[in-house]
């Protein structure tokens, strides 16, 4: 897959930390052009430097997915750096906070609803016109096992917002298909990043409970987790238009049942 890759423009939101860290370094290790967009501007130039340093290319835009103006300057700057955008990783999320749906606060749930589905909503909204204008790409969007097979009771909004890029992933992929847009979705079981570690507190005891949801039993990596996603970029054919997959240590697990583009 380093042939597909080699080249290419590819804008990972979320890409600072954990799964998107991830993806960003193995990209850049293909060759590809890459973008990271997020918040905090010294985790992203952090990264920026490694790939660097690596040989690759790479520059940092901070971006708060949630707003509009920013997303579109995030994408003017991809153009005009690098003259065009083949890949979209919209990756960047948060996950909350835990607890019954009669606990959780407004601005709790804005938040992760803001984020984690207009923040994708509106890169492809960019993003899309820019693949149109070099006939095609590849955009993968960062889902979750919860809300697609597992039912999480303290995890009300975050499992809501997740179905709901699922949902947007199969209506993008269906309605640019004929255009050469592909659109998957990654579902990762318990993964080790920093939600995670704020979700359990930091404590090693915790996280290794909340692994023991996964099928594996072993709680997943970032590198796991983009691996699939950055197959999936470069065109790998197990992978259909619209695909969702679940992904747990090792790697993908099983398809979500989900609505092909014709």
């Amino acid at each position: 897959m380093v042939r597909q890759l080699e080249g290419k423009v590819v804008v990972v939101t979320g890409g600072a930390t954990g799964i998107g860290k991830a993806a960003a370094l193995e990209l850049a290790s293909k060759g590809a052009k890459v973008v990271i967009a997020g918040r905090n501007a010294e985790r992203g130039e952090a990264v920026v430097e490694m790939i660097t340093d690596a040989g690759g290319d790479a520059v940092f835009v901070q971006t708060d997915v949630r707003r509009e103006p920013e997303v579109r300057a995030l994408f003017q700057r991809t153009l005009s750096t690098f003259g065009g955008v083949d890949c979209l990783f919209n990756n960047a999320g948060v996950e909350g906070v835990l607890g019954p749906i009669t606990e959780c606060p407004e601005a709790a749930c804005d938040e992760v609803l803001n984020t984690n589905i207009k923040g994708a909503f509106l890169c492809m909204k960019h993003a899309i016109p820019a693949m149109l204008e070099q006939g095609g790409g590849a955009i993968v969007n960062t889902a979750s096992f919860v809300g697609t097979v597992v039912p999480f009771p303290d995890a009300v909004a975050y499992g809501a917002s997740k179905a709901a890029v699922l949902s947007m992933t199969s209506s993008v992929a269906a309605g640019f298909a004929d255009q050469g847009i592909r659109v998957y979705a990654v579902c990762p079981w318990i993964t080790d990043t920093p939600m995670i570690d704020r979700l359990t507190g930091y404590q090693s005891e915790a996280k290794t409970q909340f692994a023991s949801i996964n099928p594996s039993g072993q709680i997943a990596t970032p590198e796991d987790v983009a691996s699939v996603a950055v197959a999936m970029l470069a065109g790998a054919p197990e992978y259909e238009n619209g695909d969702a997959v679940l992904v747990d240590s090792g790697g993908s697990t099983q398809k979500v049942h989900m609505p092909h583009a014709l």
